[in-house]
């Protein structure tokens, strides 16, 4: 009789334990779902920013990839690369004014670093 009363508290504990895990858990999965859409929101924007910036200057169906990486705790670090084989052409110069218009001030101020890289 000790014994099972040992057995139900014992399932009782990890029934519990088990509810209030799952419960932390799925605030940390509802915070990350909000901060992804977030972040959704803003990588169409600035892509849609980018590919009319590039429009404007000639480069008319450019590739635009772009990957994100996040150390834990931080913001996210961005690397956009554009694919036309005319912006190869380009000199330093060139390339660095392309780079300066299309840093987004909004986008760039929600991210930790973001990379543009020409291939």
């Amino acid at each position: 009789m000790n014994r099972g009363l040992s057995i139900i508290t014992v399932l009782l504990v990890l029934t519990a334990a088990f509810c209030v895990s799952g419960t932390v858990m799925s605030k940390e999965r509802k915070d990350y779902t909000q901060e992804n859409e977030r972040y959704a929101l803003l990588e169409n924007a600035f892509r849609e920013r980018t590919r009319g910036i590039l429009e404007e200057r000639g480069y008319r169906n450019s590739g635009v990839t772009v990957t994100w990486t996040r150390e834990s705790g931080s913001a996210r670090s961005y690397r956009v690369e554009i694919h036309h084989r005319g912006i190869g052409n380009l000199c330093d110069d060139e390339r660095e004014s392309l780079t300066e218009a299309l840093h987004s001030e909004t986008f760039c101020k929600e991210v930790e670093e973001l990379k543009i890289v020409y291939t």
